[in-house]
């Protein structure tokens, strides 16, 4: 049986020596998939090959994207790593169990990690299932963009090699979840209309309550069949 394998997404990563020890990794532990999102260097350059090893063929199969949403458009379950204090209706796992089964029931998963210098923005969080935390000592949380994906990409090849004779070929039930494209429409839908008739009041909380209203329909795991059903609703109360 084929088993899941999750994408890396890279967002805004600013040096091209840690694209590829990121690369060479993923190619440590089997991982293949991996996803640049708008980086700081012009892509591709020489540093991100060169430090990449053996990694090569994954850097020169790496693809490039100007925005999150576009990158995680084909994506229906994402992860993001992050060890700010968020202020989200966001769920937060810190067990690598817990990471390890969200990823062999899901199909088409991605984890996402922010740039060295800040992390993800809350924007950046908007199309995500859950957070992730990789527990540390406290006096020092911070962790270089390439040893975090070191650790994730670790503890997922242990998880799947440990437990690769109790994987069945039952049907994933994620096949019919709306992917993040689907999902970012309606939502772009939805907010445009609410957006028309002044909901978004104060226009200081604007952005906090779009959070909340992205967290709302994440919450759902909405199917293909569930975001239609909401898009023709919409459409509907639009027209009357």
């Amino acid at each position: 049986m084929k088993l899941n394998q999750p994408a890396i997404i890279l967002v805004r990563p600013q040096l091209p020596e840690n694209i590829g020890m990121v690369a060479r990794v993923m190619n440590n532990f089997n991982l293949k998939e991996l996803i640049i999102v708008s980086p700081r260097e012009k892509w591709p350059n020489k540093k991100s090959l060169e430090s990449s090893k053996q990694a090569k063929t994954i850097i020169k199969n790496t693809k490039v994207f100007n925005s999150l949403p576009e990158a995680l458009s084909k994506f229906q379950f994402v992860v993001a790593t992050t060890n700010r204090k968020r202020f989200l209706e966001k769920k937060i796992i810190k067990s690598f169990s817990f990471l390890n089964r969200f990823v062999k029931i899901n199909k088409n998963t991605a984890i996402l990690f922010g740039p060295e210098n800040s992390g993800l923005s809350n924007e950046d969080l908007r199309l995500v299932n859950y957070l992730f935390a990789i527990n540390t000592s406290k006096k020092n949380t911070s962790l270089n963009l390439s040893h975090a994906v070191s650790i994730v990409s670790f503890k997922i090849y242990e998880y799947f090699t440990t437990h690769k004779n109790r994987f069945s070929n039952k049907k994933n039930n994620s096949a019919e979840l709306s992917n993040k494209k689907e999902l970012s429409y309606f939502m772009d839908y939805l907010t445009n209309e609410l957006e028309k008739v002044n909901f978004f009041y104060p226009p200081s909380k604007k952005q906090s309550m779009i959070d909340n209203i992205y967290a709302i329909f994440l919450k759902a795991s909405l199917t293909k069949k569930e975001t239609n059903t909401l898009w023709g609703m919409l459409k509907k109360l639009r027209k009357y």
